[in-house]
């Protein structure tokens, strides 16, 4: 009898990879593939006997519902023996390193694999292992000998276990980076940088690069902390929706059962309490229900900051270090839903404390895909910037005056926003006159400055609408698309333009958990210094827009686009019930969390005041799926906030021209001739990462 051959190891990227799918192949075209499955624990074995090296070994599955590929080469074998073959980030890390400009894809042709020289693979996996064991604890966690390809290890979150859990593995044509997430993150100087690895490293992998060093274990939660305070989540989403919030008639969250109160009496996010925030945010929706946690991991640890003075001072987290702990969740139907939680040492024990900003606000990087539906409109001038399909990175900065309890919001005038990717001076932000903006301070400028355009007076409010800052911008394709150009000398420009565009495409980095500086200002303070600080950070990194068009997006049917966005549709009038519907083709790699549908234009209209005025009015309509992966909703779930900012202070409701009369009822306007005229329809997603993505599709007359 002639002994077999074969592998066997874990699957896992910190979690294992239960059922995961293994395919080996190796470097002769004519030997066929060999296959096997992983267990609930990751563990597989396979007899590869008929198979030459180097081997590549490529597993697919799903952890917490989300995809999952990672791969490994296996450069040697023993006929009649055993090999412990792990197939994790770690050992995608090492292939990577080995493949043309790094393509792992490239290795499943045969003459690459072949190519592959066993004193690269041991080069590689040198270079990375000592990337790691820069790191004191993950040197101790590894322990002696750590092979990430051939060391046996269990994924149960604990020595080899834990490292996976602790890093993210990056894999690009440019290189490899690890980035170590618990290692902590300060205020001044923002993410530490993470470990870049390269091929051109490979002789010499004993200089590796250093990862930044892991806060003391004492100063993070375990994996069992952190599941036991997910599990409250799981159980508080297995009850009926009814038994988790009472709802008014609008839909909105007015109180949360005793079973989901499980937060401490004083948490706070986002300038609202736990009913504002967890329950309108995720106890609310149906699709939720019955939702399964999976094993928490760490996303990022903040060092204290020790504020003082005018900048806002964390009650937990300003002298102590907190976390923000992953928890990922997998709904009734099966998707992914990431989550993050800032939690906090409470009377010595890890609690959820909330970001506890006193309003709410916060910084995020957004991708959106535009389709001009007025195509011929675009036709006529395509160097029209807005008229055009196009790939557009934001920045978005959100200030949100309506869903701000603080006592103090009706008295601020200016937010003014610096950070990575803004202007040094700072993108200064108003309450806006406009009906639909009730939820934001519209952008004014990105020269920092205070006052009205063209004149010294002190600036009290815009007319905007708008609070993403476009960085970058693209074809749908990925070819390059100038960006409009901003006016400069706001102080002397009696027609400013494009303010909420840099001067020119940012192409730097932004890495989630960066730092922004929001300069708060009030009516009483006409001088240059802010009344408050407050530093808040993106939890997603930046991406390029020509990064869109590898993406699958979700898409709108042709049926919907001529019934609703174009002026001869049926569904073009006004539109005033949630008697609507909305339907769509998911992205081939997720799905759709909301729809929604939007108007605005511009009509000369008289106030309470006799006051007659050009007033710009906007209506949201937002479609919820029932369960997520459905692909139509009916009827609409509810209108966004169709109040206008300034109508939330006393210092601009009737400043000027104010109040505008057309916000009072929610309504999407007719779209007709009228150059003011705007429409569009949108779906949005999120990544992996918990980055947003939208679709939108919009009819313009300008």
């Amino acid at each position: 009898m002639v002994p077999t051959t074969s592998i066997e190891g874990t699957v896992a990227v910190g979690a294992a990879v239960p059922g995961a799918l293994i395919t080996v192949s190796d470097a002769d075209p004519t030997t066929p593939d060999v296959t096997g499955t992983a267990d609930a624990s990751g563990n597989y074995a396979i007899d590869v006997s008929s198979q030459r090296p180097p081997l590549l070994v490529t597993a697919r599955g799903a952890v917490h519902g989300e995809p999952v590929r990672v791969v490994a080469v296996v450069p040697t074998l023993s006929a009649g023996t055993d090999l412990t073959v792990n197939v994790t980030p770690l050992t995608t890390a090492i292939a990577a390193l080995v493949a043309p400009a790094g393509d792992v894809d490239a290795l499943a042709s045969p003459g690459t694999l072949a190519a592959v020289a066993a004193a690269d693979v041991g080069n590689a996996t040198a270079l990375v292992v000592n990337t790691l064991r820069s790191n004191p604890a993950f040197d101790a966690a590894l322990g002696t000998g750590f092979d990430p390809l051939t060391t046996p290890f269990v994924a149960d979150g604990t020595g080899i276990d834990a490292v996976l859990d602790q890093v993210q593995v990056q894999v690009a044509a440019t290189g490899v980076t690890i980035t170590n997430l618990t290692a902590a993150l300060d205020d001044d100087s923002g993410p530490p940088p993470p470990a870049v690895l390269t091929a051109q490293q490979l002789s010499d992998p004993a200089n590796a690069p250093t990862l930044p060093a892991s806060v003391p274990t004492t100063d993070l939660p375990t994996p069992v902390e952190m599941l036991a305070l997910a599990k409250k989540i799981e159980d508080c989403l297995a009850l009926p929706l009814a038994q988790r919030v009472t709802l008014d008639a609008n839909n909105e969250v007015t109180s949360v059962s005793p079973a989901c109160s499980f937060a401490p009496p004083d948490w706070k996010a986002d300038g609202g309490n736990w009913a504002e925030r967890v329950g309108t945010n995720l106890l609310r929706y149906a699709h939720n229900t019955g939702a399964k946690v999976g094993q928490p991991t760490i996303a990022a640890v903040f060092e204290p900051p020790n504020a003082s003075g005018t900048t806002f001072q964390h009650p937990s987290c300003n002298t102590q270090r907190c976390v923000v702990m992953n928890v990922p969740l997998v709904t009734a139907s099966g998707r992914p839903l990431t989550t993050f939680w800032q939690l906090g040492k409470l009377a010595g024990q890890w609690d959820y404390v909330g970001n506890q900003l006193p309003y709410a606000m916060g910084v995020e990087m957004r991708l959106y895909r535009y389709i001009a539906v007025n195509s011929a409109l675009a036709a006529q001038d395509p160097s029209n910037y807005y008229r055009q399909d196009r790939l557009e990175a934001t920045i978005r900065l959100n200030f949100n005056p309506a869903a701000s309890a603080n006592a103090n919001t009706p008295n601020i005038r200016a937010v003014v926003w610096k950070g990575p990717g803004l202007p040094a001076a700072g993108v200064v932000t108003h309450r806006s006159q406009r009906c639909g903006t009730e939820d934001r301070f519209p952008i004014t400028n990105q020269e920092g400055l205070l006052t009205v355009n063209n004149s010294s007076q002190v600036q009290f409010w815009n007319n905007g609408g708008g609070i993403d800052f476009i960085v970058d911008a693209a074809r749908p394709d990925g070819a390059p698309l100038a960006l409009p150009t901003p006016t400069s000398n706001w102080a002397s420009t009696a027609a400013p333009a494009n303010q909420n565009v840099r001067s020119a495409p940012f192409s730097g980095s932004i890495p989630a958990w960066s730092t922004y500086r929001a300069e708060i200002y009030t009516f009483a303070n006409t001088t240059a210094t802010p009344d408050e600080v407050i530093v808040v950070r993106n939890a997603t990194p930046f991406e390029p827009a020509a990064a869109g068009a590898a993406k699958s997006w979700p898409t709108l049917p042709q049926s919907y686009i001529d019934q609703y966005l174009k002026p001869t549709g049926a569904k073009t009038g006004s539109l005033t019930s949630l008697d609507e519907a909305i339907a769509w083709t998911n992205p081939a790699d997720g799905y759709v969390s909301w729809g929604y549908l939007f108007g605005q234009n511009r009509v000369t209209a008289t106030n309470s005041e006799s006051e007659t005025n050009p007033y710009w009015k906007r209506g949201l309509m937002v479609f919820r799926p029932q369960t997520f992966g459905d692909q139509t909703v009916t009827p609409a779930y509810d209108w966004g906030g169709i109040g206008s900012g300034t109508a939330l202070s006393p210092s601009t409701a009737s400043v000027g021209s104010n109040p505008n009369p057309r916000c009072t009822t929610p309504e999407i306007v007719a779209l007709d001739t009228d150059a003011t005229t705007y429409r569009e329809a949108g779906l949005q997603f999120r990544g992996a990462d918990r980055k947003l993505y939208q679709a939108s599709y919009f009819w313009t007359n300008q």
